[in-house]
């Protein structure tokens, strides 16, 4: 066996790749350095609890506070209710929950017009359309200093692919955004598991951030073409990763990008494990895990002896939210490999590992269900 497709029941495991969405954290005493809603890529890893927001309600509510106090919490607001369904549908925010936040982005528009959190909420609301980023300019002109402009500045600088600018915000990322420290292990454990000269499809916050601060702050891997899926909606930005990736032909529609980009390409095309399985399901029977990341190809890869070489290098880090889990995609690979081969001693490894990894991750039943452990 020297190729090892994500097929079969090895599918079964997609359900627990993909990103999470933020938490609320306690809100600090200074409102415009610290805002109240953590982002996924700032540690808050889960949805919270009713009390937190029937507190956040409460406060959107109280009329009695001074008015750009009330602006703040109703973009808080927004931003709770935005998180959380990106968390229950896997990143996507179907038309109802749609329709919910551009209602809030108009109640704000309503009571603190022309306001930063007013243009901010029409941000949130309109992303990733290029108008997103004309009302993020606006909120620029209202508050240059906030902590908000900071992700969305570092993904503007990368839609228009502009490197000095795409160098300033990652630096800014990296001394201001307060990304969690485990991502930065994920996004060196990505860099390892893709070749040179590659084009990566990154799902957005909890693995395009750290990557981009890793290449333009850090100057690691600077040959690394690190798309953002979310952005493929832009037909600009559909025809800019077509010019880097030199492809051949017309560009691609949205609807089969990734795909019809590898077949016109030379270019190495890989896939993060954090977009999940919608974006893999249509390409599974071409994809070949190489570590934290896939590679895409309609050519058989060894990627065996790569996973063999990369397993015990990976830094793994179980305390990176939803991305922890996709560490158990590479090593259920290699652990089916390893048995197809008859090598129980590396088996018997590392299925203890893997049990010890699933367990504190809490994704024990998916591993038995796919029967990548035994009952």
């Amino acid at each position: 066996m020297s190729a090892l497709r994500i097929a079969g029941s090895m599918f079964l495991l997609l359900p627990l790749l993909g990103w999470g969405q933020a938490n609320t954290e306690k809100a600090q005493d200074d409102q415009q350095q610290v805002p109240a809603i953590a982002e996924p890529y700032q540690g808050g890893w889960s949805v919270p609890g009713d009390a937190v927001k029937e507190e956040a309600e409460k406060s959107r509510k109280d009329l009695e506070q001074p008015a750009n106090f009330g602006a703040q919490q109703q973009l808080d607001h927004l931003r709770w209710d935005r998180n959380a369904t990106l968390a229950r549908n896997a990143g996507d925010i179907p038309a109802v929950d749609q329709r919910r936040l551009v209602e809030l982005a108009m109640e704000l528009n309503s009571t603190a017009p022309n306001s930063f959190e007013a243009h901010m909420a029409n941000y949130y609301t309109q992303f990733p359309a290029p108008a997103a980023f004309d009302e993020l300019e606006r909120a620029a002109d209202k508050g240059n200093a906030r902590e908000e402009l900071i992700a969305p500045r570092l993904v503007n600088a990368a839609r228009k692919d502009d490197t000095a600018e795409l160098t300033a915000r990652a630096k800014d990322m990296k001394v201001r955004g307060r990304i969690a420290p485990p991502l930065y292990q994920v996004a060196n454990d990505i860099l390892a598991s893709v070749e040179p000269g590659a084009l990566l499809f990154a799902a957005g916050e909890m693995d395009a951030y750290p990557l981009w601060v890793e290449q333009y702050a850090n100057g690691r891997s600077k040959d690394l073409f690190v798309a953002d899926v979310r952005l493929l909606a832009d037909p600009a930005y559909r025809a800019l990763v077509w010019q880097h990736a030199k492809a051949r032909g017309t560009v691609a529609a949205e609807s089969g990008f990734i795909g019809a980009l590898a077949a016109a390409t030379s270019r190495p095309v890989y896939l993060s494990l954090a977009l999940g399985a919608d974006v893999m399901a249509p390409l599974k029977d071409r994809l070949y895990v190489t570590g934290l990341a896939m590679r895409l190809s309609s050519t058989p890869i060894d990627n065996l002896p790569l996973l063999e070489g990369r397993w015990d290098r990976l830094k793994k880090p179980l305390n990176a939210g939803p991305l922890s889990r996709n560490y158990l995609v590479p090593g259920s690979v290699l652990l089916t490999h390893y048995r197809a081969i008859g090598d129980e001693p590396r088996a018997s490894r590392l299925e203890h590992e893997l049990r010890t990894m699933a367990r504190q991750l809490g994704a024990t039943n998916a591993l038995l269900r796919s029967g990548v452990l035994p009952h």
